[in-house]
């Protein structure tokens, strides 16, 4: 809730104006936890992060179930501001908060699928 806010704030005060050529990257946190956990965990202190330092924002989360309705792993959409410079510094505030090892990015850049685990793997 409090990134749809953020998101449509920004909208608002800001309009395009301000957009910044990013690249979508999708975080797979090998974890898991409830929706709302995620984003207690992950989401929220990630988004204000990135906002802060002007580096991107989280958009969106999701959750992978088993089954028998068992969580797996958990998801976070994130639009990143010069992925080459920063990257590490994703990979950095992910450790920070908690990413197990088996987490990784999937992202695309020049048409080519990269996977970049968080941990050395």
């Amino acid at each position: 809730m409090k990134i749809l806010l953020a998101a449509v704030l920004s909208l608002l005060l800001f309009g395009n104006a301000q957009a910044k050529e990013t690249t979508f990257i999708f975080a797979h946190i090998n974890e898991s936890i409830m929706p709302i956990q995620r984003g207690e965990k992950y989401e929220d202190p990630l988004d204000d992060f990135l906002r802060q330092k002007g580096l991107g924002e989280v958009t969106g989360g999701g959750t992978a179930q088993s089954a028998n309705g068992k969580i797996e792993w958990v998801g976070v959409d994130i639009e990143l501001v010069d992925i080459e410079k920063n990257l590490p510094v994703l990979i950095h505030k992910l450790k920070e908060l908690g990413a197990p090892k088996g987490s990784f990015f999937e992202y695309t850049l020049k048409n080519k699928p990269f996977k970049k685990y968080i941990h050395n793997e």
